[in-house]
């Protein structure tokens, strides 16, 4: 009996707040693992150790969860594109784009789940999950038009220059994601400053 009461008591004494995490962590380790449609409330209740009504008293529905999982951790990983774009106006102008993919690549490093959920939308993703990424994406394109232009301003068509760097991007991290043996931390930036040295020294 003292057992199961001391058991209980972690339960207890966890805020709202901390229980919210919990249930969202839950269900991320779950969709991580085998894709939106496997993330029950019968599954998340059970392996967050709870009652499944606390689930829909927290995020209404099962719907209202996926879509406050996917706005946690898009909110996590734009932090962290914040935190790795900062700061390059005092990197050398053919040295920025490398320093931002070094701190993209950290934090996919950090925090892979948060960027699999984006890099690889999971089966059954919800259509919040690819409006999110569209934002997101738009965000990304909108610095390397900007960059471009600070960094070189004589290149040629920055937007479609953007659009093409946003995609090598892209799949260099889906490889390091997929495949990081393969694809290891040192060859992608081996790789991203070749690219960056081309794209900065001379117009497209």
């Amino acid at each position: 009996m003292l057992s199961s009461m001391t058991a209980d008591n972690p339960k207890r004494r966890m805020t709202a707040e901390g229980r919210r995490e919990q249930i969202l962590d839950v269900t991320h380790a779950i969709v991580d693992a085998e894709g939106f449609h496997a993330a029950t409330p019968n599954r998340i209740a059970a392996q967050a150790g709870i009652n499944r009504s606390l689930i829909y008293q927290m995020f209404g529905d099962p719907a209202g969860l996926f879509v406050a999982l996917i706005d946690r951790e898009a909110a996590r990983a734009g932090a962290q594109f914040a935190e790795a774009i900062s700061g390059l106006d005092a990197v050398a102008d053919d040295q920025s784009l490398v320093v931002a993919f070094d701190g993209v690549l950290a934090a996919v490093d950090a925090q892979p789940a948060t960027w699999r959920l984006f890099l690889f939308p999971p089966q059954g993703a919800p259509p919040e999950l690819y409006a999110r990424l569209a934002q997101s994406e738009a965000v990304v394109l909108q610095f390397f038009v900007r960059e471009l232009r600070r960094t070189t301003p004589e290149v040629h068509d920055p937007e479609y220059t953007a659009r093409i760097l946003h995609a090598a991007g892209r799949e260099l991290l889906r490889l390091h994601v997929s495949d990081p043996e393969t694809a290891t931390v040192e060859r992608l930036r081996t790789f991203v400053r070749r690219l960056g040295s081309d794209v900065m020294s001379r117009s497209l």
